[in-house]
């Protein structure tokens, strides 16, 4: 059946996002890292961070929101709701999303998934749910203090258009990613929603792996797994990459027709590097600002050293 087919298909059915899972989680706390794993899977297909919510649709459905509400323009009476009712609306966007999920989902076949994996999606998951509400989510959620490291060292090489610079700019970023998946799993069953721990993932990579999947409902061999994860350990991601994840679009133009990571990006990636990365000053800022969440989240920290 052609991609167009598939497509038209899934629009007379609404399609609710059966068969899509979302890796979120404050840049540099290891989201690509999972997402290699998974893309060992046999019914795992997956690619490069789409954006699809962070950039696109996300936006556009906050801007109808704000629009019908008097509180943040001072009156009702502006942009598209001037032209289009609310369910009207709500169908246009959906069908444009679907359009663009199309190269992910369209050609899936029964019982496999697709991971797309997009850090900052971490800031839409109540957008992702109210169009896709049985699509799942999977939150990796790691020490502040070796994210905003990881963060800093990012904005010194390869990162150095996108990473925050400051240890108070990357410390924003951690609490908000922190604080809005913190804020959408009050209205989140445990069926769409695993959370997993960096550290864990290290400490115990095999059961965490195990938890994933049955999460996802995914039957995996042992062995395979454990294949998995040693194709994919930090050391072995330096030199070789990791699993391959696919690029499609006009992007393959430019850069081929699999990911190829920035040297850098697999840094150090050890729990706990933060102590010899951070001066004091930057922990005592960091402390400053960061303390209060990480202790929501399980992140003790008493002194700044």
């Amino acid at each position: 059946m052609a991609n167009h087919e598939l497509m038209t298909e899934m629009l007379l059915e609404k399609y609710r996002g059966h068969n899509l899972v979302f890796i979120v989680g404050c840049p540099r706390s290891g989201t690509t890292w999972l997402q290699r794993l998974l893309a060992c899977h046999p019914k795992v297909r997956t690619g490069f961070e789409s954006d699809l919510f962070d950039m696109y649709i996300g936006p556009q459905l906050r801007a109808w929101r704000r629009d019908l509400d008097p509180q943040n323009s001072g009156r009702v009476g502006v942009g598209l709701a001037c032209y289009f009712r609310n369910e009207e609306f709500h169908a246009l966007l959906k069908e444009y999303m679907l359009k663009l999920l199309e190269p992910m989902v369209g050609q899936l076949l029964p019982g496999e998934l697709f991971v797309e994996k997009t850090p900052s999606h971490a800031l839409f998951i109540p957008e992702i749910l109210e169009l896709l509400p049985e699509s799942r989510i999977i939150h990796i959620l790691r020490d502040g203090r070796d994210v905003v490291a990881s963060l800093l060292a990012a904005s010194r090489s390869w990162g150095a258009y996108w990473a925050p610079r400051h240890v108070w700019s990357a410390a924003r970023m951690w609490i908000e990613h922190v604080r809005a998946v913190r804020a959408a799993t009050k209205t989140i069953t445990k069926e769409q929603f695993y959370e997993l721990r960096y550290e864990d993932l290290h400490a115990w990579n095999l059961e965490l792996l195990k938890g994933v999947c049955c999460f996802l409902q995914l039957d995996w061999d042992e062995a395979a797994m454990k294949k998995a994860i040693a194709e994919n350990q930090p050391e072995v991601a330096k030199v070789s990459g990791g699993t391959a994840i696919p690029v499609g679009g006009e992007v393959v133009q430019l850069s081929g027709p699999i990911v190829k990571e920035p040297l850098g990006f697999v840094r150090r990636a050890r729990p706990g590097t933060w102590k010899e990365d951070l001066s004091l000053q930057e922990k005592i800022l960091l402390w400053l600002l960061a303390r209060k969440t990480m202790e929501e989240v399980g992140y003790h920290w008493a002194f700044p050293w």
